[in-house]
């Protein structure tokens, strides 16, 4: 599923337990880019280990204002050709130089040439023909809504030009953490401290920039009694940057219920009444935006309602289905409970 990065030049260097954990969920691929003078930066690397991905952070990716993104396999070959970023525009062709990179599983697929991924694909047949006329609509606020409406919640784009203009599509799917902003908590182990909210100053990011890697996901549960839909339960789970902010736990009971409702409107009736406690369950091991990257999967065609159902409520199913679940362990599971 793959972790995008967007990251300020101030930003703290991460420790190499950090990167570690990061190359681990992510092995497929390594990109970055970044503007300097007037060129747009391209580097890649498969790396064979983790030492590998450390070496080419701490030469191409640490201190710059960058992008970057880990890859794990969904669509394509894993080469260098299907490492992110890709190409948009070029400034042969469009006096520009525009690249992308790409969090998720877009619905559009890869059908037209396996070999390639489904980001090759969108960008090919969607994004070029939008924005090769109008390249400065890529760092448009109508841009960011249209594209992340029709890609999805669960998708992030991230956009960078040779003028190290940046544009982040459903940024707001993402979390912030250390000074850095991170498209999902599903691809990394997650740090209680990360965020739905960019911190302000340096001082704390480095602060969590030094922290030790967590042993499993964090979670929080709380005294919250939620009933909707004839669904009743004598906790909730909330995330946790919620625990002391009852506006942000409000906001994900209302998502919550939200997907539950989107999953009846497109007929997924099935799916629709499987229990609150069954998707709390879920997100309890796996996390939010785990639960969230399946159910649209589903709603996008790529799952069947009946292994969605399996897959949400037998979690060992889950792991065999989506290899980048399997890294919660059973310690971690234990942990939680």
């Amino acid at each position: 599923m793959c972790l995008l990065i967007t990251q300020p030049q101030d930003a703290p260097t991460l420790s190499n337990d950090w990167l570690i954990d990061f190359h681990a969920s992510n092995p497929d691929g390594v990109g970055v880019m970044y503007a300097d003078n007037g060129s747009l930066i391209i580097e890649k690397i498969l790396p064979l280990n983790a030492e590998a991905f450390i070496d080419f952070y701490h030469s191409h990716i640490a201190g710059k204002n960058c992008a970057f993104h880990l890859r794990m396999k969904t669509h394509g070959n894993i080469d260098l050709e299907n490492c992110h970023p890709y190409e948009v525009l070029n400034r042969a062709d469009h006096g520009i130089d525009l690249w992308l990179m790409h969090n998720g599983i877009l619905s559009t697929g890869n059908a037209a040439d396996t070999s390639k991924s489904d980001t090759w694909h969108y960008i090919r047949d969607y994004l070029r023909g939008i924005l090769a006329s109008n390249p400065d609509y890529a760092f448009s606020a109508g841009f960011a809504e249209i594209i992340g409406s029709h890609i999805g919640a669960s998708n992030k784009f991230v956009l960078m030009d040779n003028n190290s203009r940046m544009a982040v599509v459903n940024q707001d799917s993402g979390v912030y953490w250390a000074g850095l902003w991170l498209s999902n908590t599903y691809a990394w182990t997650t740090s209680k401290s990360a965020s739905k909210y960019p911190l302000k100053g340096t001082k704390k990011a480095r602060k969590q920039a030094r922290e030790n890697v967590p042993i499993c996901k964090p979670f929080v549960k709380s005294s919250y009694t939620y009933s909707s839909n004839s669904y009743s339960n004598n906790y909730q789970y909330a995330p946790h940057w919620a625990v002391e902010n009852n506006e942000a736990n409000d906001d994900f009971l209302y998502q919550l219920e939200g997907i539950f409702n989107e999953l009846s409107d497109d007929g997924f009736i099935d799916a629709a009444n499987l229990s609150m406690q069954s998707a709390i369950d879920f997100i309890e091991v796996f996390d939010e935006a785990s639960f969230y990257d399946i159910a649209y999967m589903l709603i996008d065609g790529q799952l069947t309602e009946d292994w969605f159902i399996k897959v949400i409520t037998d979690h060992k199913s889950a792991r065999e289905a989506f290899p980048w679940l399997s890294r919660v362990t059973a310690e971690c599971e234990s942990y939680h409970d």
